[in-house]
């Protein structure tokens, strides 16, 4: 593959996977307004959607062991927290926003939690650790074993995690 077809298909991933949670986003709004056949088209649409991202994604030869997985998953990770949210949270204080440096500083601190747990994941490999997540559904906050009293990074309440299986 060429350097511009690959450049080319990693533009067409980001497209369609934005594309997918764009209109699964605006399903729920229709659903929320009592629009349940347009949240259905646009839930069918986002479904293709996804597909398109699979195929592009599996082009893309991304997808390596489960070792080399988890090592680059933490090195992006770390990368986001250590570089990129940062960035973004000093234009975000220049312009004064406060509802964004809020949204950026709980992204940043729950990547650098991500990290941890992709590092904790890599070393528990040899164990075959069995360990259950729970995801914080305001923050993106994910916690091991047992869902907290309350989210460290956004104070919500228990309530707010959700079990991933």
């Amino acid at each position: 593959m060429t350097e511009k077809t690959r450049d080319n298909l990693e533009k067409a991933f980001v497209g369609e996977a934005k594309a997918y949670f764009r209109l699964m986003a605006f399903a729920r709004k229709a659903d929320e307004e009592g629009y349940s056949q347009v949240a259905r088209l646009f839930r069918a649409v986002a479904t293709a959607e996804g597909v398109h991202a699979k195929e592009h994604f599996a082009l893309l030869e991304k997808v390596k062991s489960t070792e080399e997985n988890l090592k680059s998953s933490f090195e992006k990770e770390t990368f986001v927290n250590e570089v990129t949210y940062p960035a973004f949270l000093k234009e975000a204080w220049a312009d004064g926003d406060k509802p964004v440096i809020w949204g950026f500083t709980k992204a940043r601190n729950a990547e650098e939690r991500h990290a941890k747990l992709y590092k904790t994941a890599l070393t528990d490999m040899a164990v075959d650790r069995d360990t259950l997540y729970f995801v914080c559904t305001n923050c993106g906050w994910v916690e091991d074993r047992q869902k907290p009293a309350k989210c460290p990074n956004c104070q919500y309440p228990a309530e707010a995690y959700q079990e991933v299986k």
